[in-house]
């Protein structure tokens, strides 16, 4: 149960990590969007009037299953 703790408390640890860098950058820049954001296969999707904002990030999602299961299986 440590072992399973302490790698999730690191996981969570790295994530919040690269989400706050790539948070950081992003005000540097005119528009503001993630550093890991919009792979080719995520869908955005944009009203004209600018007041709604649909975002799904299906390829996003797939790379962090995959990198995460690669690292649980390392760890096990």
């Amino acid at each position: 149960m440590v072992k399973f703790l302490l790698t999730t408390a690191t996981i969570m640890l790295a994530l919040g990590l690269v989400s706050y860098i790539s948070s950081r950058r992003s005000h540097d820049r005119a528009s503001v969007r993630s550093a890991v954001s919009l792979l080719p296969g995520d869908i955005k999707y944009e009203s004209r009037s600018g007041g709604f904002v649909f975002y799904f990030p299906i390829a996003t999602s797939i790379v962090i299953s995959i990198i995460l299961s690669l690292v649980l299986y390392l760890l096990s």
